[in-house]
């Protein structure tokens, strides 16, 4: 049996006092995960390709907080004002409940400039056998933040080459990499490029509402990518061991997101099974 486990942490806090925060706000909630939590300092401290942690920008009133290029607004925590955020991490090791999230401090200062108060944390904890849907109609996937889609390499290609729609085998293949590099390994999923492929016509795209953007990550960068959302048809898909895995792959992305950079901020994704 397998020992991973895949945390979901969800937190809510209330702003004290107003604060200019930079235009990407996934760099807030990574700064209070610094200050709340042990494991995740030790986790996102690991060199990998595909971290064991990702992060979502802070969303306020349902919205993330992200800038986009010709956007003249600042974007600010105001006084008073609720946020959340939300983040996952995976880890096999043993830890206490105040290495995972301390409470020692409901406050946290500091925080670009204003204080913020803890008003809720929720924790979630999967195992990788329990990822997985019945088998629905259709599935919508929408993206809560702008989704980088690397197209694999190409010989004497030096710089990466990124799609601005979610095409199913681009989606599949980031999340089987993923899943095979943190999975234990009874629970590898095994010839991934046939599964990769066969996600073209076991995912049919019937409607969809995407657009590309431009975020301003900081200063000096401009990071572009995908948003809105795609409804897939699964009504001609049959129910075989491949299509599980995809479904599973689907419900996974709910906690890790999709593409690259999901570490800070990028990639975050919900779904919704139609049935």
């Amino acid at each position: 049996m397998g020992n991973k486990n895949v945390i979901r942490i969800i937190v809510t806090f209330v702003a004290a006092g107003n604060a200019i925060i930079p235009p990407f706000s996934a760099k807030v909630s990574r700064l209070i995960l610094h200050r709340l939590s042990e494991v995740y300092r030790r986790l996102s401290g690991m060199r990998a390709s595909f971290k064991p942690v990702s992060v979502s920008p802070l969303f306020y009133d349902g919205s993330p907080l992200i800038k986009v290029k010709g956007e003249n607004r600042i974007l600010m925590l105001r006084d008073g004002d609720h946020y959340s955020f939300n983040s996952c991490l995976i880890t096999g090791e043993e830890f206490s409940l105040d290495e995972l999230i301390s409470f020692e401090k409901s406050v946290i200062g500091d925080v670009f400039g204003s204080s913020i108060a803890i008003e809720s944390v929720r924790v979630e904890v999967r195992k990788y056998d329990s990822f997985g849907f019945e088998k629905p109609s259709a599935v919508k996937l929408s993206f809560l933040s702008p989704a980088l889609l690397q197209l694999p390499g190409f010989i004497g290609r030096k710089t990466n080459r990124y799609a601005l729609f979610p095409v199913p085998s681009l989606l599949i293949s980031s999340l089987v990499e993923h899943w095979n590099t943190n999975s234990d390994p009874n629970m590898y999923i095994k010839n991934p490029y046939y599964l990769t492929y066969y996600s073209n016509y076991a995912l049919l795209e019937a409607d969809f509402q995407l657009r590309p953007v431009t975020v301003i990550y900081d200063e000096k960068r401009l990071v572009r990518g995908v948003s809105g959302w795609v409804l897939f048809d699964l009504r001609k898909s049959r129910n075989t061991p491949s299509l599980r895995h995809i479904l599973a792959l689907l419900d996974y992305a709910q906690y890790v997101g999709v593409g690259k950079s999901r570490a800070t901020g990028f990639g975050q994704v919900s779904i919704k099974c139609i049935y």
